[in-house]
């Protein structure tokens, strides 16, 4: 059998053992491959190293630890980036940091704001406490390779789980101690936030502390510290001086010259912002497996409210200051990977409740995970190979069902079939529909909603229809989505607006116009998708607002070239998926 050390490091992956402690950890990947000769003490070093980097408790910390990070300190900045937590020189870097920031803080109306810091810095060393027991407990608690081996993933499954009940009584007084520091930090920090006599920076920074110490204080539980974390953005984003600085930043025209006056306070009120707003999505993002990443606190400047952490109007003033990693970037997929998994014509897109993405692409539906990563082909059954068969687009419920919408072409005939998928991708069902030109579908509440471009028509999940509405509203139907409470909106290009019916047809009213629309049924949200400017410029806009109309953000993204959408869904945790063309090709742009 393999040791430890050549399994990870000589790439020999057949080794069982190995394979339990990689399915306990998760995502473990060693690329490339290495050889390398380690002797006990050596070899746990390493590895304590290489997991705890990719714990969620060090993630988490060093996420929190990055808003001491002053930009012009490119050493200090390394450190605490590539640096290991527990070593302390880590620790080192942290309290200098610390000690400048206190240095430059003077005056009685900053004393809260001083003894927030005070009180972090005791925090921090405290905790330090705790890394050390661990440290040594892992350096030296273990006599062979193998016994070094289980140690040090105890260590990093304990530290993933946030058990720290193994602690000797020092270290769970050095732990307690430190919570109560934070705690004390975390109220100091509250009351200088409050305090409308601290200059605009200090208010800032105050928030910086109040977040730091919120999360810190729960370390051993980090989701303790989403909500109150949120708290801290909405109250920071509200603030005047940053709505301002937002809304002078974002002007056009003559406006947008005035607003160079100032502009370095401004940028760095902006920029120190965001990267709060980005440390609390990190750690969210981390920790909180059921939260909404999207519904995010904006900054409103009156005519619009921004998301600080996605709009590419604010990402492209940060990487002038070379800070855009405080901003989080889209990315895409449909293009990587071997010839058949790439999409050539797709129409429809959809998503189940573990995040996978289902795309029609011709007659086959293709299956995609969360990162991307192509999962498998469903094919849509054909048992006459004279029939021509073309997917129009793509749905799921509430239980994971696919339904696809497919149009057929056989012998001089034609016309639409609904096919109905199990939740593990198994045809279960299909039944024809009337002929008319569908070109859009939703499903919702054992219902089935096919659109034309004049009226939607409603099916059972067995085929029966029920009912049709919308004749004589709808002109140029674009688009359709279902509510939870059964209500059903309507994309009309020629009206320009999003028609609200209700589950028995009824009408109920209308919004403003949009390409693309979906609904986020754990939040009960509605998102919204157009383009903007000439063809070979158009810049899409995202919009998002309450199942009732009320609008609660947008974002909008320069860089996107768009001509046209063929869809768009949003995933259980709120990442959006529009399905587009660009410039050059088809490609799945994740929000």
């Amino acid at each position: 059998m393999s040791s430890p050390v050549d399994i990870l490091f000589h790439g020999t992956f057949a080794d069982a053992h190995f394979f339990d402690h990689y399915n306990a950890l998760g995502s473990y990947v060693i690329a490339g491959s290495f050889s390398f000769s380690l002797n006990t003490q050596q070899f746990l070093r390493s590895l304590l190293q290489t997991l705890d980097m990719s714990s969620i408790v060090t993630a988490v910390f060093k996420a929190t630890i990055g808003l001491l990070v002053n930009k012009g300190r490119d050493k200090a900045a390394e450190k605490l980036k590539d640096g290991d937590v527990m070593d302390q020189k880590f620790r080192g870097v942290i309290v200098r940091e610390i000690d400048d920031i206190k240095s430059k803080l003077d005056g009685l109306s900053r004393k809260d704001l001083v003894a927030s810091i005070s009180f972090f810095e005791e925090g921090i060393g405290l905790l330090y406490n705790v890394f050390e027991e661990a440290r040594i407990k892992s350096e030296h608690g273990a006599e062979t390779t193998q016994a070094a081996c289980d140690e040090a993933f105890s260590l990093a499954k304990r530290m993933e789980k946030f058990e720290f009940t193994d602690l000797n009584e020092s270290a769970r007084r050095s732990l307690s101690n430190a919570r109560e520091r934070f705690k004390d930090s975390r109220r100091k920090a509250t009351e200088a936030f409050s305090n409308e006599a601290l200059g605009t920076p200090d208010r800032i920074l105050a928030m910086q502390y109040r977040v730091m110490a919120t999360i810190l204080e729960t370390v051993d539980h980090p989701k303790d510290a989403i909500e109150p974390c949120r708290v801290c953005l909405k109250e920071l984003n509200s603030l005047s001086a940053v709505q301002n600085s937002f809304n002078n930043q974002l002007k056009k025209g003559i406006q947008a010259f005035k607003s160079w006056f100032g502009k370095d306070e401004r940028g760095k009120i902006i920029s120190n912002v965001c990267h709060v707003n980005r440390v609390i999505y990190d750690v969210t993002q981390t920790v909180g497996k059921d939260v909404h990443l999207w519904i995010w606190p904006s900054v409103d400047i009156g005519e619009d409210k921004i998301d600080p952490v996605r709009d590419e109007r604010v990402a492209k003033m940060l990487r002038k200051q070379g800070l855009e990693h405080f901003c989080v970037i889209p990315w895409s997929f449909g293009q990587e990977g071997k010839d058949e998994h790439k999409l050539k014509t797709p129409r429809g897109i959809a998503s189940n409740s573990t995040g996978q993405l289902i795309v029609g692409d011709n007659n086959i539906l293709k299956m995609f995970d969360s990162s991307g990563q192509f999962i498998k082909d469903i094919s849509i059954h054909n048992n006459d190979v004279d029939t021509y068969l073309y997917i129009h687009d793509v749905a799921t419920d509430n239980n994971d069902y696919i339904y696809v919408l497919v149009w057929f072409r056989k012998s001089g005939s034609k016309g639409f079939v609904v096919y109905e998928f199990s939740n593990t991708a198994g045809l279960h069902y299909r039944f024809p529909v009337t002929a008319e030109g569908w070109d859009r579908l939703a499903a919702n509440n054992s219902k089935v909603l096919l659109l034309s471009s004049s009226r939607v028509a409603v099916y059972d999940t067995h085929g029966r229809f029920v009912r049709s509405f919308g004749e004589g509203t709808l002109k140029n139907a674009r688009d359709i989505t279902a509510v939870n409470d059964g209500r059903v909106m309507v994309v009309d290009r020629y009206s320009s607006c999003v028609h609200i019916f209700s589950e028995d047809g009824d009408y109920l009213g209308r919004r403003f116009y949009c390409p693309s629309i979906a609904f986020h049924r754990t939040s009960e949200h509605v998102v919204i998708a157009g383009t903007e400017g000439p063809r070979d410029k158009r810049l899409l806009r995202v919009e998002i607002f309450t199942k009732d109309g009320e609008f609660v953000r947008s974002t909008q993204f320069l860089e996107q070239r768009i001509v046209y959408t063929r869809g768009m869904t949003v995933t259980k945790d709120g990442r959006i998926a529009l399905l587009l063309r660009d410039m050059d090709q088809w490609k799945v742009l994740v929000i």
